[in-house]
C-alpha cells in the first residue's frame, strides 16, 4: 500500500526529532526538511507537525503513530492521485515524451487539471519551480499552482523553533 517502509519511518523519526530539538543551524534545518520531503509522500507533513494540535501528545511531543498513519492515508487521497497524474503529465511534457499522448493533448489536459494558468510560465518562462540542478521541484510546483490543499482554519504553531 504505502511507500513508507520501516526504514523510512525510522529515518523520518530521527530527522523530525533533530528538527524539533531546534539545535541545528538554519542550513541543517533546510536540509532536514528537504530530506523529509523526499521520504514522506504527504507534502503537508510540516503543517501537521508545526501548525496543528492534532498530532501532539500532552507533553508537547509528536504522536508518531497518529502522524505516520495520516501520512500513509495521503497516498489514498484524490488529491494525491490527481497530483501524481499532473506531475506525470508535466514530466512527459518537459521530457518531450509523447509516446502515450500528443503534446497538445497533454497541454489541454493540464489546462483542465490546473486551475492556475501560471503553470506555463512556471515551467517554460520563469522556471520558478525548478531546483538549482534543473529538476522540477514537484512540491513547490503543486503548491504554487494551488494544488496542495491544507485546512488553515485551525492553525496553531506549537513547537518552539529557533
Amino acid at each position: 500500500m504505502s511507500n513508507l517502509n520501516a526504514e523510512k519511518i525510522i529515518k523520518a523519526k530521527s530527522l523530525i526529532q533533530e528538527l524539533l530539538n531546534a539545535e541545528s543551524s538554519e542550513d541543517r534545518e533546510n536540509d532536514i526538511m528537504l530530506e523529509l520531503d523526499d521520504i514522506l509522500p504527504d507534502p503537508k507533513w510540516g503543517n501537521y507537525i508545526f501548525w496543528t494540535n492534532d498530532y501532539c501528545t500532552k507533553e508537547n511531543g509528536l504522536d508518531y503513530e497518529k502522524f505516520f498513519q495520516k501520512i500513509e492515508e495521503y497516498e489514498l487521497s484524490d488529491e494525491y492521485k490527481r497530483n501524481k497524474y499532473i506531475i506525470s503529465l508535466v514530466n512527459d511534457l518537459l521530457n518531450k515524451n509523447f509516446n502515450n499522448k500528443l503534446e497538445m493533448d497533454i497541454v489541454n489536459e493540464l489546462r483542465k487539471l490546473i486551475p492556475n494558468e501560471d503553470w506555463i510560465d512556471c515551467l517554460f518562462v520563469s522556471k520558478s519551480c525548478f531546483l538549482e540542478n534543473g529538476q522540477l521541484d514537484e512540491k513547490e510546483f503543486l503548491k504554487s499552482m494551488g494544488l496542495i490543499d491544507f485546512d488553515e482554519s485551525n492553525l496553531v504553531f506549537h513547537f518552539e523553533h529557533n
